[in-house]
This record gives structure tokens, sequence and C-alpha cells, in this order.
């Protein structure tokens, strides 16, 4: 069985469309690394809870992502989702 599901409309990569058990994510500039279990984030946030949501969920209070001159310099990424076939922009962040 596929681990992905293909996101077809070109909306934000939800939990649900990744289907792998573990989400991995990496900080390159705090060197920070940690893996995450999908169905327990699926339970606290719900099948439609976004990467990019996680992603600013998990940055709070990240002095680089919350900037004085609005610049988001957080380098935070989910190589699992690379290793899927799905894509994370972060310039899509609204």
């Amino acid at each position: 069985m596929s681990s992905i599901r293909k996101n077809t409309y070109g909306e934000p990569t939800t939990l649900r469309d990744y289907r792998g058990t573990v989400i991995t994510v990496e900080c390159r500039a705090c060197d920070r690394s940690a893996k995450l279990d999908r169905k327990a984030l699926v339970k606290q946030y719900g099948a439609r809870f976004t990467f990019l949501q996680l992603r600013r969920r998990l940055t709070l209070g990240c002095s680089r992502m919350n900037t004085e001159d609005d610049i988001d310099r957080c380098q935070t990424r989910f190589p699992c989702l690379l290793a899927a076939g799905l894509s994370f922009n972060k310039e899509d962040i609204p």
C-alpha cells in the first residue's frame, strides 16, 4: 500500500495526504530534528490539519520564525514529505 494519497487540487498538504506512520521534522538552522507519530497528530489536530499549520505550531517562539522585520528565516522542513513525493513549499504560507 502506498504511503501517500495524491493531492489533486493543489491545496496545502494535510495529515490525511501523508500515509506514513512517522512524520520527520528538521530545522537546519537550529540543528534540531524530531519524529512525530502521525496517528497522535491526527487525533490531536484532525486529518485536515495542514503541514503549513503544523510547521507554525512547532515553531511557536522560534526567533527565526518571528523576526522584527517579518521575514521568515526558519528552516523547518519535513523530509518525510520529500521521500513520499509530496511537496511542502514554505512560500505558500499565508
